[in-house]
């Protein structure tokens, strides 16, 4: 009996165990099932994350064969069977990139550090992508890697510029359009005050023309007298015309009145010369170019501007050999320099307080251009990113952030040259440009790797 009853005991203990063990299984279970069922959800919404992103993401193995696609992806390259081909297919160069775009081919293993990928933050690049249906169009794209079970996969994000180039290039164009439109009302304006003084002499001509001729019939020799007493009326009658006429006043102001319209007429001519030479056609070749010339034209074409400065200074170097320039692109840059250092004046000084002064000289290599002007200065946090494109400090509907990126690229990336700024907090701003005067294409990439 003693026996049995342990037995039962015993039974019942494992009865237990095998009960708490079914019920911890069930619960482990149900767990495990939320889990599953919450994986599930969260893969899906991923899988909405990644298909509906507006950005295509492309998914690739570490040899460069495409493992993934979403639909921004497939509709950017017009092609549903993305998957399966090769990475390098969808760019227009892409061993220009070979360090930049991740492959097997274009990223060796000697270059892909663990360390230093997993500290370094995905950088962006601008290249142009090709369509699989034919056509290319601009792209940013970032990549990074991801390491699973010692097999790197890479992840490209890619942003189609399409839209966002053409607003620019609106953006752009309507900048231009509105300095076009400054720049005809302040050139009106300089032309038509030597234009009024041209019409109020030749008005005044007009009228002492008028008196003269009366004067000119008394004296016509074809109805001269013939007794002396007729002569004696006559020559009366010719004296009280030349009395009434003022023919003395005429006499002192005739010659005033045509060299002041010369003058003027020379004037007009030197703006029309001016802006004739500043808006010649943009040439896609490098040319020699006189920047002392492209200065003083720069100057006569803002002279509206330039009023509203108390001094412009140059120091033109008479010596100052020519540069090779896309000169209209470069009639530009000037004009862009000299038109923020004439609104840095206004912002602080009246008229007889406001100075600009423009310099050029050379070196060695290089032709140097100094503008200064004695305005506002610009803020230590902001001088690095004067340059960048749309970055302005002016109020909404003054400046639309373009014309230092022009100018930036202008002479850094078209013509291998440098921009300085330097800008003390006492105020004040100088630019100063270097730009090379060696035609060879090859010395001027040395030069600009050295002023790098």
């Amino acid at each position: 009996m003693h026996e049995i009853e342990l037995l039962n005991r015993r039974l019942a203990r494992e009865q237990a165990a095998r009960k708490a063990a079914e019920a911890l299984l069930e619960s482990k279970s149900l767990e495990l099932y939320s889990a599953s069922q919450q994986l599930r959800c969260l893969a899906q919404q991923y899988q909405a994350i990644f298909e509906t992103a507006a950005e295509g993401i492309i998914c690739c193995d570490h040899c460069g064969v495409i493992v993934s696609a979403n639909r921004s992806a497939r509709h950017m390259f017009q092609s549903e069977a993305l998957v399966g081909s090769k990475l390098d297919n969808l760019f227009e160069d892409a061993s220009e990139y070979h360090l930049k775009i991740p492959s097997a081919t274009l990223f060796p293993a000697e270059q892909r550090d663990e360390a230093e990928a997993a500290l370094r933050p995905p950088q962006s690049i601008e290249i142009r992508c090709r369509r699989i249906s034919g056509g290319e169009f601009p792209a940013e794209i970032s990549a990074s890697r991801l390491d699973v079970s010692a097999t790197s996969n890479f992840t490209l994000v890619v942003r189609d510029l399409t839209r966002k180039q053409r607003l620019e290039s609106r953006l752009r164009q309507s900048q231009k359009m509105e300095s076009i439109g400054q720049l005809a009302a302040g050139i009106a304006h300089e032309i038509n005050t030597p234009i009024q003084f041209i019409g109020d002499n030749l008005r005044f001509i007009q009228e002492a023309f008028r008196q003269i001729e009366k004067v000119m019939d008394e004296i016509d020799v074809t109805n001269m007298a013939r007794s002396p007493i007729e002569l004696a009326n006559q020559f009366s009658s010719i004296k009280r015309q030349a009395m009434d006429a003022d023919w003395e006043f005429y006499k002192t102001e005739f010659p005033d009145a045509l060299e002041q319209s010369l003058h003027g007429i020379a004037h007009v001519s030197k703006i029309v010369r001016a802006m004739k030479e500043f808006s010649s056609p943009t040439s896609e070749s490098l040319s020699q170019f006189d920047i002392n010339a492209a200065i003083q034209n720069t100057l006569s074409v803002a002279a509206n501007q330039c009023r509203s400065v108390g001094t412009i200074e140059t120091r033109l170097d008479p010596e100052l050999p020519q540069a090779m320039c896309l000169g209209a692109q470069m009639n530009q840059v000037l004009l862009n320099l000299l038109t923020n250092a004439i609104d840095a004046v206004c912002e602080v000084h009246a008229e007889q307080g406001g100075r600009i002064e423009i310099s050029t000289s050379r070196n060695a290599d290089d032709v140097v251009i100094r503008i200064y002007d004695n305005g506002i200065g610009i803020a230590p946090h902001i001088r690095e990113r004067i340059f960048e494109p749309f970055f302005t400090t002016k109020p909404v509907g003054r400046g639309a952030g373009q014309g230092l990126a022009f100018v930036y690229d202008v002479v850094v990336e078209k013509h291998q040259g440098s921009i300085q700024v330097i800008s003390p907090p006492t105020g004040g701003t100088e630019f100063v440009i270097h730009l090379p005067y060696i035609t060879s294409k090859a010395a001027r990439s040395d030069h600009a790797n050295s002023a790098n």
